[in-house]
This record gives C-alpha cells, structure tokens and sequence, in this order.
C-alpha cells in the first residue's frame, strides 16, 4: 500500500511539473512574441509614410520602407525625415498598395558606394552569395512576411511594373515565364522555384546598377509564409 501510495504521489508531482513546464513554456514564448512586437513598434518612424521595415539576409539591407502620398520621387532625394540628401530612402511608388497583397511590390532604393540603402544589394551577382543566401523578410506593425530570392541580374532602366504590366495576373505570368531567359542573357543567377502566377505574390527589389546609369540590378523574390502579429 506505501509502494501504491508513493508512486500515485510521483506521478501527480511529474504531472504537476510537466504543466508547470508548459505553462512556463507558454509564457517565454507569448514575452517573446511580445519583445518582438515592441521591437518592430520601435523601428517604425514617426513619419507616418513609413509603413514597413526591410531586411535582406546577408546584406546591409535593413530599413524603414516609405510612401509618399503624392510624389513617386521624393524619396530619390529625401530621407524618412524629410531631409534633402542624395542618400535618399527605401520606398515604394503609389503603384503599389501598401499591404503586400497586390501581385507584386516593387521597393526602391540608391546603390551607395559604402554599400548603404541598397549598394550592398549587388551581393546577390556574386555566385557564392547568390547560393547560399535567399531570404528576404518585411516587417509591418501586423504581419511579418518572409520571401525566397528567386533572381537577380541587371536590366535596363525601363520601368518594370509599367513594361511588364505587373499590375495583373497575366503581366505577372509573363514576367515570371520570361524571367530565366532574361536572368541568363543579363548575366545573374536564377533559381528554380515552383510559382503560380495566379496566386503567388512577389517581391522585386530595384536599383541602380554600378556598370552604367542606364541599368538596373534587380532581386525578384516569392512570397513563402505570411504570419500575423499579435497586437496585445
């Protein structure tokens, strides 16, 4: 009867300690979830064209993307806070919603030669990096969005959401059947990833190319996960 007795005691108390674990478990990880939140609320600018934050693996990418409301090039000669610099900001044109839901976002940004805003973006014409690097992650205040780099290569300076139509499903369907072509007579580097132009979204990072004013070097990117942000 004390054998009996003891070992129901043993168990109730590897019960009470494996709940006790979860519940410890629960709450690191909701204060993780948390710190991670005010983090994000913390990059965010007062400027309120300021709607997302950009981080590319392996580079120095790692900023606030902006919207003018009505000029598509302030922010060529503006940075977040208003201040006239050749420098500029990451941003996006009036094109483009700025919920990530339109079949492809276009982000914009100067290729500097100490490598900031967008100069460290040519990593991705190095066959190494090209390799072993693919992850391009935006921030909002309620959606963390995670995409895989499927190219990158120079172009002409031609507007791509214009030339490609990438406004619609179709035009994003030729940009896509296009894209390998084009990523070899360019000189990149492509990799082979399953789309669906019907309902994929995509990513393309554009800037100006160090060969000559009159290109561009451009990262296009699949959405892979979406996932939303607790607000409490």
């Amino acid at each position: 009867m004390k054998i009996l007795k003891f070992s129901l005691s043993l168990i109730i108390i590897i019960v009470v300690l494996f709940l006790g674990l979860k519940v410890l478990d629960g709450l690191e990880q909701m204060a993780v979830e948390q710190h991670s939140q005010n983090a994000v609320e913390k990059k965010f600018h007062q400027n309120p064209d300021v709607f997302a934050w950009l981080t590319v693996e392996g580079t120095r990418i790692d900023y606030p993307v902006a919207q003018h409301p009505r000029d598509d090039a302030y922010y060529l000669s503006h940075d977040i806070d208003g201040e006239e610099t050749y420098y500029g900001a990451i941003f996006t044109e009036l094109v483009n919603k700025k919920t990530f839901e339109d079949p492809v976002t276009i982000i914009y940004g100067h290729a500097m030669l100490d490598d900031s805003m967008f100069g460290s973006l040519d990593y991705f014409a190095k066959p190494a990096f090209f390799k072993e690097h693919e992850r391009i992650t935006i921030d909002t205040l309620t959606q963390h969005f995670e995409y895989e780099v499927m190219a990158a290569h120079s172009y002409t300076d031609d507007h791509l959401f214009h030339t490609f139509k990438l406004g619609s499903r179709e035009g994003l369907r030729y940009y896509l059947e296009t894209l390998q072509i084009r990523t070899s007579d360019y000189g990149g580097f492509y990799r082979q990833i399953a789309t669906d132009p019907q309902k994929d979204r995509f990513l393309i990072l554009s800037t100006c190319d160090a060969t000559g004013n009159d290109q561009r070097f451009v990262v296009t990117a699949r959405l892979k996960s979406v996932k939303e942000r607790t607000s409490e």
